[in-house]
């Protein structure tokens, strides 16, 4: 299965069709950027999260700023901050002189920064991008936000077509797991001393196992953003589990193994069975969906295979 990647050439084909006349751009944006003398091609975008970030990147579009793109590097790691995008200081505290000297036509945040909203205001036109809705389901909210964004943007065309796209990919990742959900899989992003964090039945995740039939081991009660921190011995309650780690510190798993009475214990490690996906941004939206299920699907074993 190939790496799914966003069409650029659609969505710049998209973009210059927004342009022209201005009809379609001031549809999508507000009022205040339609009349504004914006760039006849593409909005000039400050994006202050780093959920919005990687949608608009996935639509192919490229923002003026991104917050903390070294660390987004490593833990979003998809897709990809162009070098051209500067960096705009921290996602709980952007550089607000920087912003204001960019001139952005929009600024696009998550909600996390809402207190920020008033003074943002004062430098341009902000939209909230949001995903995790009480009672809500992630994914469902996110596709639903990223046409919403879209819209806005005017690059309707070409968010039609990565969804479309992303459906296809995970039609191909769900084959790809067929006859493979034998085991139920805990999801853990972190272990720590005798704790772990552990995603429940609302995060993102429980979604894409959903869709590919795979059962959760964990059902018990997580917060609002799906995950919650439990104890270790509390792993042993599905002794035929496979552990699932969201995290690429696999160093710090090998020397916890070695010096945890607790971890030595749990049924699933002492038979090998730890699949290890890497670094996942699970505060994302379709595009650390995809992620998530093409490294699983790459990733996952069959359930005679206990050493994946």
């Amino acid at each position: 299965m190939r790496t799914f990647v966003p069409d650029y050439r659609l969505s710049r084909r998209a973009l210059l069709k927004a342009g022209i006349g201005g009809a379609a751009l001031a549809g999508g944006l507000p009022m205040a950027f339609a009349q504004g003398g914006g760039s006849p091609s593409a909005p000039r975008i400050a994006a202050l999260g780093w959920a919005c970030a990687q949608t608009i990147l996935a639509l192919g579009m490229v923002p003026l700023v991104v917050p903390e793109i070294e660390r987004y590097g490593r833990l979003v790691v998809e897709p990809a901050v162009p070098s051209s995008v500067q960096e705009i200081g921290l996602r709980s505290e952007p550089n607000l002189e920087l912003l204001q000297s960019l001139a952005p036509d929009v600024i696009i945040i998550d909600p996390s920064i809402m207190a920020a909203m008033p003074r943002l205001k004062l430098v341009a036109p902000v939209e909230v991008f949001t995903i995790f809705k009480p009672g809500g389901h992630p994914l469902e909210t996110a596709r639903r936000s990223t046409m919403e964004l879209a819209q806005r943007l005017g690059v309707q065309a070409a968010c039609e077509a990565y969804l479309a796209r992303f459906d296809v990919a995970m039609t191909g990742y769900r084959e790809q797991v067929r006859g493979r959900g034998g085991k139920p899989l805990y999801l853990v992003s972190e272990i720590a001393r005798n704790r772990a964090l552990v995603f429940g039945p609302n995060s993102l995740y429980q979604e894409v196992l959903n869709q590919f039939g795979l059962k959760n081991a964990w059902t018990g009660q997580s917060g609002p953003w799906g995950h919650t921190s439990v104890g270790l011995e509390v792993l042993a309650a599905v002794p035929d589990a496979r552990l699932v780690l969201l995290s690429s510190r696999v160093a710090d798993i090998e020397a916890l193994l070695k010096s945890s009475p607790v971890l030595q214990t749990l049924p699933f490690l002492r038979s090998g069975r730890l699949t290890v996906l890497g670094n996942q941004f699970f505060y994302g939206g379709v595009p650390a969906a995809e992620r998530f299920a093409r490294l699983l699907a790459e990733r996952l074993p069959q359930d005679n295979n206990e050493q994946g």
